[in-house]
């Protein structure tokens, strides 16, 4: 899928971005955002902005946005325990 947006010139070259990369930083924000609210996974966010997996974890540690946290485990226990009830 592809989406598009209008950004007025004014805006545009007012800060001082090509297009291609403010379309990198602008994935890279929705990449963030999804995963921080769990409607990503890590993998997704990395092939959203065309990383690999360690270099999207990189980016999220440089957000301060922590990799793994409680839902991640809890989801990974409740999928150990489905596992172990086969």
């Amino acid at each position: 899928m592809q989406l598009s947006i209008n950004i007025p010139d004014n805006i545009f070259f007012g800060i001082n971005e090509t297009e291609k990369s403010l379309t990198q930083i602008l994935k890279q924000k929705l990449a963030i955002e999804l995963y921080k609210s769990h409607q990503i996974s890590i993998t997704q966010g990395a092939k959203l902005v065309s990383m690999d997996i360690y270099e999207f974890m990189k980016l999220l540690s440089e957000h301060q946005i922590p990799v793994i946290d409680d839902y991640d485990i809890e989801d990974k226990v409740a999928n150990a325990k489905r596992i172990l009830a086969l």
